[in-house]
């Protein structure tokens, strides 16, 4: 019984392989077929450029060829065949010339077509380099196709501005990677373009909320000077919520490099380092703006900050009164210097190597160097109450201001 299932089992591998083989033999013959077809449909391809009956019908069997010859791609037996490979690059041109000759012509055209079109000439020929039997037509292929390379651009910025954002990326991811590739190795493109369309794909990448496409080409972006400091910007903001976020304080310190003055960077850099505890840190980079531009308001509010978080009120009160000088209506400034003015004179107070009259008298005139800065906080910001009214009422009750210490109550 053993033996006979085995005799079956063979006799079945047998006539298997015999349907196959008769099945690939009949492929072949269809595909022998189809490339003859294909063959018409090239050279019959002539005087295209006119939209009339007879240039429909030849351009009509070119697209006819072109479906039935990728349905063989799918097929492993024959997708690495160089006929098939020839002949399908070769319809591709055709369809993609139609194009290219009538806008040259200024004649209507489907742009969105041919930049699709040609992206499909392109991605079919860096294929078919890829092949061992590519590689022999490397030199002709890449001298043929160089000139419609730049059209790659042209195209992603024709989908960007009909927000084809995924279609303007696949362009420009093209037009960038593809001259690395060994189809292109002996051609020397113009790198005039190369930073603008990579600013351009990093631009679709956050389009299409992908860091990864906005990544890819990043650093050529930066390079385009242009827009260098949204470019940096946008980078920033892409890795702002990642954990840790060294690729954010990164980008910031790239763009305090290039734009110091920047209002987006500094303050930024200097808010991560001071809410990570490093106020030294933030110092070192506040001391550099300031050497750019000493008068900067946004540097001196800065350092007082941060002296302010550090304690060292005697710089901070410096700093702080610098500010107010040019700006007296700047709310933080104004609370920070009344209240130091106010610790000052609490420490005054507590002085017992000086008599009691004297110590009054030293926390007194504290208190009257505290008191504009604070009533004019109170004034700038009214509802923080909870800041302005503890000190308010100690220098009204120490200055014997009656009638405004009654106004607090």
């Amino acid at each position: 019984m053993q033996k006979v299932t085995l005799l079956f089992t063979f006799i079945l591998f047998l006539t298997s392989s015999a349907s196959a083989s008769v099945l690939d033999n009949r492929r072949t013959r269809q595909l022998k077929n189809d490339l003859e077809v294909a063959r018409t449909a090239v050279r019959k391809a002539v005087n295209l450029v006119e939209d009339n009956d007879e240039s429909r019908k030849r351009i009509k069997a070119l697209q006819d060829s072109e479906r039935t010859l990728n349905a063989y791609f799918k097929d492993s037996l024959f997708r690495n065949r160089k006929d098939l490979r020839l002949i399908s690059l070769d319809i591709l041109k055709k369809q993609y010339d139609v194009y290219n000759d009538r806008l040259y012509l200024n004649m209507p055209i489907d742009t969105m077509a041919m930049v699709l079109k040609g992206k499909q000439y392109l991605v079919s020929m860096l294929s078919f380099d890829s092949l061992e039997v590519g590689k022999s037509y490397r030199k002709k292929h890449s001298e043929m196709l160089a000139p419609y390379h730049g059209n790659l651009l042209k195209g992603g910025i024709y989908c960007m501005a009909h927000e084809k954002w995924k279609e303007a990326w696949d362009c420009l991811d093209l037009y960038l990677d593809s001259r690395r590739q060994p189809l292109f190795s002996n051609i020397k493109f113009n790198s005039a373009n190369d930073e603008f369309a990579a600013f351009l794909a990093l631009m679709c990448g956050k389009s299409l909320d992908s860091l990864s496409l906005m990544m890819k080409y990043s650093e050529e972006a930066i390079n385009y000077s242009p827009r260098r400091e949204y470019t940096l910007q946008l980078l920033a903001e892409a890795w702002k919520l990642f954990t840790p976020q060294k690729m954010y304080l990164h980008y910031l310190k790239e763009g305090f490099k290039f734009y110091p003055q920047s209002s987006y960077f500094f303050p930024r850099l200097i808010d991560y380092y001071t809410s990570h505890g490093k106020a030294d840190e933030a110092m070192l980079y506040i001391n550099k703006a300031l050497e750019i531009d000493p008068r900067n308001q946004l540097f001196l509010l800065a350092k007082h900050s941060v002296l302010m978080s550090q304690k060292n009120y005697d710089e901070a009160l410096k700093y702080g009164v610098t500010l107010l000088r040019d700006n007296p209506d700047q709310a933080i400034p104004n609370y920070n210097v009344g209240y130091i003015y106010y610790l000052r004179a609490l420490d005054a107070q507590k002085r017992y190597d000086r008599s009691y009259r004297q110590r009054q008298k030293d926390a007194q005139e504290e208190y009257s160097k505290c008191l504009p800065y604070i009533e004019r906080y109170r004034k700038l910001m009214p509802n923080d109450r909870e800041r302005w009214y503890p000190i308010l009422y100690e220098v009204y009750l120490n200055l014997n201001m009656g009638k405004k210490f009654d106004s607090l109550l």
